[in-house]
């Protein structure tokens, strides 16, 4: 088989952001040794360089020959196939095998409610513009296998549905009212001029072959479910979403319905609306890599004019109004590229360094793109327009209320789906204009009428988003327990009311929050939670905060390095709470304004009057061993770091390469504060080792948000 490395436009992004990354100073290929206060911990972590190239899925196209001669079909089942002209019924369980050119007319399976029928496509080519032309009216399942080393096409010529089309003659170029079956190892093209793609009102599986689907409305739909375990697939919707489920009820089995899996295969979606829209829930695991290109990511884009309601589509799309991240990323950049490497290798999967033993690795070199100027980097050269709203019926995906950063009508998410979305493999790549992850919370929004989840779950896997809005938005609740993320650019990199962080790496670059945890329904108290791993934010100047919880910030474990976008300190800054900072493991390295400082925690110390630019910053006892480690781009000042590696009564100089820049003698608590700018230039640090005082409630004011309240957090 060909390996298609596409060299497109988009190869100039990658040009673009391979620039940055040189700015970036960044050191790979190198190996750094951190130890822990008192010697008795060493952790190394060796910075190599990853492969840059994205695997896409392989073309069916590149398998295209011209398919002439008489169309046939032949099989063992006795009188299993009528033929009225050039429509070809086939009535009983059996497998049969079709071959040749069939020019304006059908392959229609109308069998028994028992029946499976196999049709075996090995070599042929069916083109009708009167109906679907695989249409299967009645079975209890079909099968259709792409012979190997067969190329097939199946194009649906009719003109464009309205919103006075119906369904009676087929919704798609391949439709089944049964669960439909896509297996074989040849190559399959279909085209889908009048609605869809390939669709199943049951449930449709992938399985091993080659497919090319293109579609003016949803490219690949499984009412009941979509189900890919291996395969080459490519999937282009004009004006829909890429993989779509449509029903959220449970089966006679007690199995929910709605679920988009995703178990191996190289996937590559192009869709005007969502990338993935799951009526319920999307499962990706395994082995594999998933692209995802929308809106004006996708060369294939066309205007959308709709409103949606006939073809499945969900209630609630909303994107605040008030975005303004660029979405014009690079998209043929591998994940593990974008940015430096954080400690433990390789970004694809491997295991990072043991982030709960109380020391801190080195994070020289984990850096994210040069972001000195205070700016996402210049990305731009994506192709196309924003789509326009207007009325077409039921054809993409959901519908903002209010549209997202481009102005749309309609949902651009990567990855969507109407309750939960968990994660354990895989390689993706995100490039949308909306979130770039976004799971919804909604009362009574199921076909159970129960409330939808609104969770998010990643496990694994390697994710890499360039969005315009969120790079991940859960209505609820967001864990990340393993895997590598690299929010390239967001207006927002992780939103949810609950975040929970205990493991992987996790780089954000935003122009507004780096991480937000927003308030929703009211009940639950917003908060973001740290125990392990490494997680590296940088956003953008302004009024902008590193982190912003609208309730507390409590961290047990793992490395945080924050580079708010703020000096000012007042409602913005490096970390910004409505609650308290409570730090009682691992270390967190704030930079920017200061907003708070940690209360009831391990030691800290506020650097008020250090201005960190560019450059590696050591932390070293008095005895020379380095304690924490770790490098910056961009200018910002003031700071604090809080880390239980700080020991009571011991001396510390914290060096800018070579240059001293600070030094103290810890005591106990949150110390070597006064006036940092917070609140009216009030005291930040308890003195002579006390605890800061809460500042939540000052007389100067107060840290709520105050970059929009609930900070979209009913955003669909």
């Amino acid at each position: 088989m060909i390996k298609l490395n596409k060299i497109k436009r988009n190869c100039v992004a990658a040009v673009i952001l391979t620039m940055c990354l040189m700015t970036a100073g960044c050191a790979r290929n190198s190996t750094s040794t951190t130890t822990a206060s008192g010697g008795e911990t060493t952790i190394t972590s060796g910075i190599t360089k990853e492969d840059t190239d994205v695997t896409h899925a392989d073309d069916a196209e590149n398998y295209r020959v011209s398919i002439t001669g008489n169309f046939t079909v032949t099989s063992d089942t006795s009188d299993g196939v009528t033929q009225s002209g050039s429509v070809y019924t086939i009535t009983k369980a059996g497998e049969y095998t079709v071959a040749g050119l069939l020019s304006e007319g059908q392959l229609i399976v109308d069998a028994g409610d028992e029946d499976e029928v196999t049709i075996v496509l090995n070599g042929t080519s069916i083109t009708c513009s009167s109906g679907s032309p695989i249409y299967v009216k009645n079975a209890s399942e079909v099968k259709i296998k792409s012979e190997e080393n067969s190329f097939n096409e199946v194009i649906d010529n009719r003109a464009e549905a309205t919103e006075d089309s119906s369904d009676v003659a087929g919704n798609a170029a391949i439709y089944a009212t049964c669960d439909l079956k896509l297996v074989g190892k040849g190559a399959l093209v279909v085209t889908g001029n009048y609605n869809n793609g390939i669709q199943s009102k049951d449930d449709l599986s992938i399985k091993n072959v080659i497919v090319k689907v293109t579609a003016v409305n949803n490219a690949v739909k499984g009412n009941d479910a979509v189900d890919i375990e291996s395969g080459n697939i490519i999937a282009i919707s004009a004006k829909g979403d890429g993989i779509k489920t449509s029903n959220s009820s449970i089966s006679n089995k007690g199995n929910q319905k709605g679920i988009v899996t995703i178990t191996g295969g190289n996937i590559d979606v192009y869709a005007a609306c969502d990338g993935i829209d799951a009526a319920y829930g999307v499962d990706i695991s395994g082995d594999g890599n998933l692209n995802i290109y929308t809106d004006t990511y996708s060369e294939y884009s066309e205007e959308v004019t709709t409103s949606g309601s006939s073809s499945g589509t969900s209630s609630g799309s909303n994107s605040s109004t008030n975005k303004t991240a660029s979405a014009n990323t690079v998209s043929y950049v591998a994940a593990s590229d974008t940015i430096s490497n954080a400690p433990g290798g390789n970004m694809g999967g491997g295991t990072p360094p043991d982030m709960n033993s109380g020391s801190a690795p080195d994070m020289n070199g984990g850096n994210a793109p040069d972001m000195s100027n205070g700016n996402a980097p210049d990305m731009n050269g994506g192709s196309g327009g924003n789509k326009a709203g207007g009325y077409r019926p039921g054809m993409p995906g959901d519908f903002n209320e209010s549209g997202n950063s481009s102005g749309q009508s309609y949902s651009t998410k990567g990855i969507k789906a109407e309750s939960e979305i968990n994660i354990s493999g895989f390689t993706i790549n995100i490039s949308s204009t909306d979130d770039g992850i976004h799971a919804n919370s909604d009362s009574g929004v199921l076909e159970t009428g129960e409330d939808s989840k609104g969770t998010i779950v990643i496990n694994g896997g390697s994710i890499t988003i360039s969005s315009g809005d969120d790079g991940m938005h859960a209505d609820k609740q967001l864990d990340v327990n393993d895997g590598y993320i690299n929010v390239v650019t967001s207006y927002e990199g992780l939103e949810a009311m609950t975040i929970n962080l205990n493991g992987g790496k996790i780089y954000v670059y935003a122009t507004d929050d780096g991480i937000n945890a927003c308030t929703g329904d009211g009940k639950t108290s917003p908060i973001v939670n740290v125990t392990g791993g490494y997680i590296d934010i940088t956003t953008a100047s302004g009024d902008t905060d590193g982190i912003d919880s609208n309730g507390n910030y409590v961290q047990t474990g793992g490395f945080v390095l924050v580079k708010g976008g703020s000096s000012s300190g007042n409602v913005s800054g490096s970390i910004d709470v409505d609650g308290t900072v409570t730090i009682t493991g691992g270390t967190c390295v704030a930079l920017g304004g200061i907003c708070e400082t940690p209360v009831n925690s391990v030691n800290a110390y506020v650097l008020s009057s250090v201005s960190f630019s560019s450059g590696s910053y050591s932390l070293k006892d008095a005895s020379g061993n380095e304690v924490i480690s770790f490098t910056v781009d961009g200018s910002f000042s003031n700071g604090w770091i809080c880390s239980d590696t700080l020991t009571t009564g011991t001396s510390y100089t914290l060096y800018r390469g070579l240059d001293s820049i600070a030094d103290w003698t810890q005591e106990s608590g949150t110390m070597g504060a006064s006036r940092t700018g917070g609140f009216g230039g009030g005291n930040m640090g308890g003195q002579n080792g006390g605890n800061a005082p809460d500042m939540n409630n000052q007389n100067g004011g107060n840290s709520s948000d105050m970059n929009g309240q609930n900070n979209g957090g009913g955003r669909r």
